[in-house]
C-alpha cells in the first residue's frame, strides 16, 4: 500500500484502530496512570496521535510534529502521567498499528513504513522534550517558592567571645577532652 492509500485508511479507520488499543492501555501494567482517564479521553488522545501521523506522511512537516509532540508532553506532565508511561503509550500505539496492518494483510511500501517508524521515533523524542521542559519549569518554580519562604537571615552570634577566651585561659573549656584540659 502506498502512502496516499495508507492516509485514506487512517482517516477512515482511526476510530476503530484506537478503540481496539484502549483496552491494552488500560490493562498494561506500564500504563497504569492512563486508567484514570475515561475511555473517551483515551480515544481522543490516541486519535490525536494517528491524526498527527497523517500530515507527517503527507508533508514530513518537522515543526508541526515538534509542536504537537511538545504540547502533548506538557499536557501529560500537567496530568501527572509519568514520562515512562507516556513513552510506553506511544510505543504501544505504534506496535498496535503494525499489528493491525498485519492482521488486515496490509503491507506498506518501504517509504511509508520508514515514514511511520520515523514519525513515532520523533514523536517520542518531542513528547519527551515537552515533558522535560514542563518538569524543569516546575522545578524552577518550586525552588523560587522555597527561596521566598526562607526566613530572613539571622545575624550569627559570635561563637568565640571574650568570656570564652578567659575560660580557656583558666583551663575550664574542653574541646573534646576532659574538663580542664587544653586543646583536644
Amino acid at each position: 500500500m502506498n502512502t496516499t492509500d495508507f492516509i485514506l485508511l487512517l482517516q477512515k479507520q482511526s476510530r476503530q484502530l484506537v478503540s481496539m488499543l484502549v483496552p491494552e492501555l488500560k490493562s498494561n501494567l506500564g500504563t497504569s496512570h492512563y486508567r484514570r482517564l475515561t475511555d473517551e479521553e483515551m480515544v481522543q488522545r490516541l486519535e490525536m496521535i494517528y491524526r498527527d501521523l497523517i500530515p507527517w506522511l503527507d508533508s514530513k512537516d518537522e515543526s508541526a510534529l515538534q509542536n504537537a509532540g511538545e504540547d502533548s508532553g506538557k499536557l501529560r506532565f500537567a496530568e501527572g502521567i509519568p514520562l515512562g508511561q507516556t513513552v510506553l503509550a506511544l510505543i504501544l500505539a505504534e506496535k498496535h498499528l503494525w499489528r493491525y496492518l498485519r492482521s488486515s494483510a496490509i503491507t506498506l511500501e518501504e517509504n511509508a513504513r520508514r515514514a511511520v517508524t520515523e514519525f513515532f521515533q520523533k514523536r517520542i523524542y518531542y513528547t519527551s522534550r515537552g515533558y522535560e521542559a514542563s518538569l524543569a519549569e516546575s522545578n524552577r518554580l518550586a525552588r523560587r517558592a522555597l527561596e521566598q519562604q526562607k526566613p530572613a537571615a539571622v545575624a550569627p552570634t559570635p561563637a568565640y567571645t571574650e568570656a570564652s577566651k578567659e575560660a580557656e585561659s583558666e583551663g575550664e573549656v574542653s574541646r573534646g577532652g576532659q574538663v580542664g584540659e587544653f586543646g583536644g
